[in-house]
């Protein structure tokens, strides 16, 4: 599994996938990065294999709804 685009995007993070993104997981792999978060995306589509992804390797992550930039800029008015 491998990103297919950056999170900033707003598309999902799937490889090949071109859906626009429903969901943000913040994960961190803790061999690696004890302190660094990661961001992907995903849509409904790829949401559960995502999750899938993480529990398998026991990667802490938080699901929330995305947000794309723009958006929160018009719910701050």
């Amino acid at each position: 599994m491998a990103l297919g685009v950056e999170a900033a995007s707003g598309i999902c993070s799937a490889r090949e996938c071109t859906n626009a993104a429903i969901y943000r997981i913040d994960w961190r792999n803790p061999a690696i990065h004890h302190a660094r978060t990661k961001t992907w995306l995903a849509c409904e589509e790829h949401r559960s294999y995502l999750e899938g992804y993480f529990t398998y390797r026991s990667f802490p992550f938080e699901v929330s709804a995305f947000v794309a930039p723009d958006q929160e800029q018009h719910q701050d008015h």
